[in-house]
């Protein structure tokens, strides 16, 4: 390994240019405000300088600190100054080109007197002159192009103008209407034939396996060409193949029109509006109004066309809004895109360019104007695109009004933009990215709310497969077989047949699994229908639950029976015939026409039983469904089922020790599954969905995330994780920068020999690479109290485990106590729980009453304030937050116990969930958030296959490394036959599955107890109900900006007395 690093490092090193490092600047002048925190100017400086040194940055600034608008003047700063020195260097370049007499006498000692001067010159420039002097060039070459391609735009809207003045006195009416005749025909003739498409169309075109290689199956790990070659080899082979198009990532194309890339930034966070929020920030600073920006969305945030919105909705409920699916809105516009779709089912805002300068929209199909007119719709939308900065709302209205698809629009528009705003699926998945044509090499990633990120990237490359999908691509590959079989090349033929032995091993292992082991006979012949088919009930007893199981991916390959075959070819053959969205096609358009004929065969009161099997082809079926007096068909999947099947092969190339299999039953939801931006929903949200019927499925785990995040790492300058709360650090190294990681051995040789370092607290040493900066909060010290609380009223310690949480007596304990936390904190106080079932089983519980005389807990608290519960249908939460507001606001801030206006509840209490919808992007600035109370501490289920997996691998990547650290430090000793004495105290405290497991809890907490405090002048109070919380080791995981206003409270009595006290110091300052 350590030649292939050298390797890889000479490499990169030979590659870059060389640069003179920037000097930090003082002050920061494009920043809106006056003058800024000093945390903030601490922030923008050590930005600039991480940026600078090419290091991977972890910057902690709490949430109302600035963060945002720090972010922006400390990395476009540097840019504008990188784009200076560049400039500088150039014109000295050129000064030294045309006065070489110096450069020629400092050389004369070592150079014959008779070498031309024009030699001599051409020696004195470095390659790194000349590669600037190439950028410089081609920057030039793209401001003259972007001219012409503005000056050809006005000679086409002044031709469009000549020719409908024309048009319009009548002198070329013939022209017009025959055009226009001629494309009526042209429609009529596809309309007709809509209903009834060729087989044709569905047939997949000719495939020749040997150009693997050039179509760049190497680039994915899977070039068979190469043989059974390490990883290592693969990676190494790979960045010699690609060394020279990569270093000239910015600078080469042989087209006139095509624009290189420039230097750039890429703004990551999670969701839109966060995106949103930033650039509103952006357009505070000076930078807002030169800089080029463009923000990059889903279909569902750019989408214009309102007949695929339209189809692609659905309600959840009656009274609930639309809701748009992100994957039938996708299929909606690619199906659009597909050859021979009728005109009138195209969409009109998608514009082909004739010329390859849009830098990637070739390809896209389904203009309906003139060629002339849809180049200047392309360039009129970049040219309004760049002119300002715009998010993705304005972005979508601009598209509106220029009738040009935003969608397709801002991607053309990336490679003039210096700064591009993205969501985080957009650039961590490496196959989204290559289809986005995104630069990375030596450009800055800026990734927000980054303590999303691991989760990010474990969700991102874990793939599901259930048996359903397994069963329903078998049969839809059988009939594609049958109904083209005699027209299909050999090549064609042997792909998809190995498609089907692989769906057939699939299905045998996993029905083998969920009947115990016995062998299936059914899944020997399976159905040929073309929907999903029931499994046929086994001829003995099984087990009602199989157990799960978990296997490594070389376990399950041979396991399955599918280790024999080249997943590297059936992947390249799924990704490039296209033959997954042909297979949907045909399957829909078999759909379709027996709808047709069924609903004609019930018109002559043909075949009226309740549930009957319709042919479709060659004695293959499909169900139908009666629902009263109609017919309808089973819907069809919203993605290719072979595309899922694709996915979860890919999977299978991961290494073997980086990711699991797990075999499971898993319930169907019967609500939402998708988030705002088209994410899986988090495990709060997934905790509020109804459970259905148990489905076998397949689950690829990712394990080890630091593999595909470590491509971005190596090609990007500088990558920074922000965030308000990114403690505990220790999962980012550990999980992310494992190899950034320096020999601890040669870096310490005295250190204990049994001692594995502990991250939280020597880990960024041996992290040379990582710049890590932290601030405390712009508010004062005074304005913010965080309270422990150990015991309840009634002297109940208040441990809050999944043993005793549920006891009747501490929840009422619980209760007690927050009656009287209630009645000390004014206005709206936010009380976290750790799941919704938790929650509901709490609020049941106060609703009882002890004695009819008595009062319940919850009807105490509403007599202090209003209550609110966070809803589990995300379409609702707007407005119960207005309501939370109206209510607060409703009421005089001050207001004195007992007067008029204070009488009867005062503010309100909102019940929320960690994790949901509350805990993460919601404001609960001022006067709406003056308390926040965390119930208990969220651990995650530790029953669960794959938390277990996940930590169990934690504790094999610990043990190995302490293995070879202690086998690096013996080989060190001067006597290595001196026995080794093993220290038991010096071990760590906590296995790293354990360290896990515990940062998983503590990250949703932080993340939680950060809505309160949102600005300098705001104060609160954070109440920690679990007496867990106040050990040592745990409140070194809180967020560093708590600092040291945590106070432990053995008994009650003393939170009651502190909370009075911090209030009414406040109070006393706002009345005077």
């Amino acid at each position: 390994m350590d030649l292939w690093d050298s390797l890889f490092d000479a490499d990169k090193q030979e590659s870059r240019p060389e640069e003179k490092p920037l000097s930090v600047p003082e002050s920061f002048p494009a920043f809106p405000y006056p003058t800024p925190y000093s945390i903030q100017t601490d922030f923008m400086k050590q930005l600039f300088q991480c940026i600078d040194q090419r290091k991977v940055g972890i910057f902690e600034s709490p949430t109302g600190t600035g963060k945002s608008l720090s972010m922006i003047c400390g990395a476009v700063s540097w840019l504008v100054e990188r784009e200076k020195a560049e400039q500088q260097q150039i014109e000295e370049d050129q000064k030294e080109q045309t006065n070489p007499q110096s450069s020629k006498n400092g050389s004369k000692s070592g150079t014959n007197d008779s070498t031309p001067d024009w030699v001599q010159q051409h020696r004195a420039l470095s390659d790194a002159a000349i590669e600037r002097q190439e950028r410089e060039q081609r920057r030039r070459e793209l401001e003259e192009r972007v001219e012409r391609i503005r000056i050809r735009e006005k000679k086409m809207r002044d031709n469009l103008a000549r020719k409908m003045k024309r048009q319009a006195q009548g002198l070329a009416p013939g022209s017009a209407f025959k055009l226009g005749a001629g494309q009526a025909k042209k429609k009529k003739g596809l309309d007709s034939d809509e209903e009834d498409a060729e087989d044709a169309e569905f047939l997949v075109d000719d495939y020749h396996s040997d150009e693997e290689n050039k179509r760049g199956g190497r680039t994915k790990g899977g070039d068979s060409a190469f043989g059974n070659v390490s990883k290592e080899v693969l990676e190494l082979l790979k960045s010699f193949d690609q060394k020279e198009s990569s270093h000239n990532a910015r600078g080469k194309f042989g087209i006139e029109d095509e624009e290189p890339d420039v230097l750039k930034i890429y703004y990551c966070s999670r969701t839109h509006s966060q995106l949103s929020q930033f650039v509103d920030e952006l357009r505070k600073t000076s930078y807002g109004e030169h800089l080029h920006v463009v923000s990059l969305g889903s279909r569902k945030s750019l989408c214009i066309n309102e007949k695929f919105r339209q189809k692609s909705s659905s309600k959840p409920n009656r009274s609930a809004d639309p809701v748009v699916s992100v994957n039938k809105l996708n299929d909606a516009c690619l199906d659009a895109q597909k050859s021979g779709t009728p005109s009138n089912q195209r969409c009109e805002f998608l514009h082909t360019p004739t010329t390859s300068y849009s830098g990637g929209a070739t390809g896209l199909s389904g203009s309906l104007l003139e060629a002339g007119e849809s180049d200047e719709k392309i360039l009129q939308f970049r040219d309004h695109a760049l002119a300002r900065v715009r998010d993705i709302e304005e972005l979508a209205e601009l598209g509106s009004e220029l009738e040009t698809c935003p969608y397709y629009g801002s991607r053309q528009t990336v490679r003039h933009c210096q700064l591009v705003t993205l969501p985080y699926n957009l650039l961590l998945h490496s196959s989204t990215r290559e289809s986005l044509k995104l630069v990375i090499k030596d450009n800055i990633l800026l990734l927000d709310e980054a303590h999303n990120l691991i989760n990010s990237l474990l969700q991102m490359h874990s793939v599901t497969l259930t048996l359903q999908q397994v069963i329903l691509a078998q049969d839809q590959l059988r009939v594609y077989l049958e109904r083209y079989e005699t027209r299909l090349s050999t090549v064609n033929e042997g792909y998809i047949r190995v498609l089907i032995r692989i769906l057939t091993c699939l299905q045998q292992f996993i029905t083998k699994w969920q009947t115990g082991g016995q062998e299936d006979n059914s899944s020997a012949k399976p159905s040929m229908t073309a929907g999903p088919t029931p499994l046929q009930p086994p001829s003995k007893p099984r087990p009602s639950r199989p157990a799960d199981r978990v296997m490594r991916v070389n376990e399950f390959l041979h396991d399955s029976g599918v280790d024999h075959i080249n997943l590297f070819k059936a992947h390249a053959y799924l990704e490039t015939s296209s033959v997954a969205r042909k297979l949907q096609g045909f399957h829909e358009s078999l759909q379709r026409k027996e709808a047709k004929r069924l609903a004609k065969e019930q018109e002559k009161n043909v075949g009226s039983t309740p549930r009957g099997r319709v042919e479709i082809h060659r004695g293959k079926s499909v169900a139908f469904q009666k629902t009263g007096a109609s017919l309808t068909a089973p819907s069809a999947p919203t993605t290719p089922v072979l595309l899922l099947v694709d996915a979860f092969l890919m999977s299978l190339l991961n290494a073997d020790n980086d990711g699991r299999i797990i075999l499971t039953l898993e319930e169907e939801a019967t609500s939402q599954t998708e988030s705002e931006d088209g994410s899986p929903l988090s495990t709060a949200e997934t905790d509020s969905r109804t459970p259905g019927a148990r489905k076998p499925v397949l689950k690829f785990m990712l394990l080890n995330p630091a593999n595909v995040f470590k491509p971005l790492v190596e090609e990007a300058r500088s990558v920074v994780l922000a965030g308000g709360t990114m403690e505990p650090v220790s999962d980012l190294l550990s999980h992310l920068f494992p190899y950034l990681k320096e020999d601890p051995a040669a870096a310490e040789p005295s250190q204990s020999l049994t001692a594995l370092p502990q991250p939280s607290t020597q880990a960024i040493s041996h992290y040379p690479r990582i710049h890590r900066f932290s601030c405390g909060h712009v508010i004062p010290r005074e304005n913010l109290m965080t309270i422990v609380m150990e015991k309840a009223p009634t002297g109940t310690a208040l441990e809050l485990n999944f043993a005793t949480r549920n006891l009747d007596q501490v929840m009422d304990s619980i209760g007690q106590s927050l009656v009287n936390v209630l009645n000390m904190i004014p206005d709206g106080v936010v009380v976290f729980f750790v799941s919704y079932s938790y929650m509901a089983q709490v609020l049941t519980r106060w609703g009882v009453k002890s004695g009819p005389t008595t009062t319940s807990i919850l009807e105490r608290i509403q007599a202090k304030k209003r209550v609110f519960v966070e809803p589990r249908e995300a379409t609702k939460a707007d407005k119960m937050l207005k309501e939370y507001q109206d209510c607060i606001l409703a009421h005089p801030e001050h207001a004195v116990a007992g007067s008029s206006v204070a009488s009867g509840p005062r503010g309100a209490v909102l019940f929320s969930v960690v994790g949901g919808k509350m805990s993460e992007g919601i404001n609960f600035s001022d006067r709406l958030g003056r308390g926040v109370v965390m119930v208990g501490m969220p651990f995650p289920n530790k029953g669960s296959a794959e938390l277990q997996e996940r930590m169990r691998y934690m504790d094999q990547v610990q043990e190995q490394e302490l293995l070879q650290l202690r086998q690096k430090k013996v080989n060190a000793l001067s006597t290595p036959s001196t026995p080794m004495t093993t220290n038991h105290a010096s071990l760590p405290r906590m296995t790293a599955g354990s360290e896990y497991y515990e940062n998983l809890c503590m990250r949703a907490v932080n993340q939680s107890i950060g809505r309160a405090i949102r600005h300098q002048g705001d104060y609160a109070v954070i109440v920690l109900m679990d007496r867990r919380y106040g050990t040592a080791r745990i409140r070194k995981k809180l967020p560093g900006w708590i600092g040291s206003s945590i106070e432990v409270c053995e008994q009650f009595g003393p939170v009651v007395g502190k909370l009075a006290a911090f209030f009414k110091t406040k109070r006393t300052l706002a009345l005077k």
